[in-house]
């Protein structure tokens, strides 16, 4: 079977899924083995399966800048966490400190004693 870059492209997701048929399969597979561009279209698949926000470049989209794309969303997403990991952090310091602050309050603070 020959198969074109438009076709190796188009079944990508029942490849990866393991829905094409065995012979399609062997197709797909000797296409790639000759092609750089599909080979590359379809390890950005597989980020595009483990990040399901990032989106595939169509047919003839730069992929270059499909790359640089995926560092900017990778970027972002790390900046977030940071920020949700600072925030946490200053939470928990600030309920610690308000903790402690009642705990010498209270140990300070001397009973009423009626002899």
């Amino acid at each position: 079977m020959n198969m074109t870059c438009k076709v190796a492209m188009d079944l990508a997701e029942l490849y990866k899924s393991d829905l094409v048929s065995a012979e399609t399969a062997d197709a797909i597979h000797a296409h790639l083995k000759t092609c750089p561009d599909c080979r590359r279209y379809y390890r950005e698949y597989d980020m595009h399966e483990r990040h399901g926000d990032v989106s595939i470049p169509a047919f003839g989209e730069d992929l270059e800048g499909m790359e640089t794309r995926l560092y900017r969303d990778l970027s972002k997403r790390l900046a977030h966490r940071r920020v949700l990991e600072i925030v946490g952090t200053s939470a928990a310091i600030g309920a610690g400190t308000i903790m402690l602050a009642i705990g010498i309050l209270m140990m300070t603070k001397k009973p009423d004693r009626k002899l």
